[in-house]
């Protein structure tokens, strides 16, 4: 396997990877935070906290937790282009619907060349997101900014198109399929249910609707949370 910024181990490199993935919502990661997120103890976690310090990938202090040097931060962007570009390949290529190419992709991430990794970017034609919205990262480890909010924070007449699914949990990811709520989506806020109730939506696949006004669906703020959008129209004055 291909090695990211001299780290040795694919523990440390999906140490990293959580670590990346969890600084885009926290603050401050803690010791506990990241054995949380590996589903390890926290003396597993501090332990290797510990190593990728020794190594030049991360930096720890009490007031910042854990962070993520410049090298770390590549070393992580690396995989995750080689997991997304897995995703997109696993459907493509293979047959796989978006709620499978999670498991698959971490299986095979490790696995694999960089030159099949080449490859299969060349073969999907060079995708930018992944299956659920995520961009892909270069080879230098620039990503692609984009600006979306969270479909819970949309008002009612606000019209956004879904970009990306934050969370991969399979069941979630085919219930969406079930609501015909996939990234390329248009949704409309009909109206929102005060004390955090759920959000009333009519969806539309792309230019095309599903039926006569788009079909409505009503989702809990939960999974709202997870939704990000772009807006494309806002409510009349």
């Amino acid at each position: 396997m291909r090695t990211f910024c001299n780290i040795i181990t694919d523990g440390m490199l999906d140490y990293l990877v959580a670590i990346y993935e969890l600084s885009e919502s926290n603050n401050r990661i803690s010791t506990s935070v990241l054995a949380q997120k590996m589903d390890v103890s926290s003396a597993a976690a501090s332990s290797m906290a510990k190593r990728l310090t020794e190594t030049g990938h991360v930096v720890r202090s009490a007031k910042a937790g854990i962070q993520l040097t410049d090298q770390g931060r590549l070393a992580a962007l690396q995989l995750l282009r080689r997991h997304r570009l897995l995703e997109v390949f696993l459907i493509e290529v293979m047959g796989f619907t978006w709620d499978q190419v999670k498991a698959e992709a971490m299986r095979l991430e490790h696995a694999i060349s960089s030159e099949f990794e080449k490859r299969m970017e060349i073969l999907c034609n060079f995708p930018t997101h992944c299956p659920h919205g995520d961009p892909v990262p270069s080879e230098d480890g620039h990503v692609q900014s984009e600006n979306l909010v969270s479909l819970a924070e949309l008002r009612p007449g606000q019209v956004g198109e879904l970009r990306r699914v934050a969370n991969h949990n399979a069941p979630m990811l085919r219930y969406l399929t079930q609501m015909n709520l996939e990234p390329g989506y248009r949704v409309k806020v009909l109206n929102v249910e005060p004390f955090d109730g759920p959000s009333i939506v009519q969806i539309e696949n792309g230019t095309t609707q599903t039926e006569p006004g788009g079909l409505v669906k009503i989702i809990g703020r939960s999974l709202a949370q997870c939704l990000f959008v772009r807006l494309t129209e806002q409510p009349a004055a």
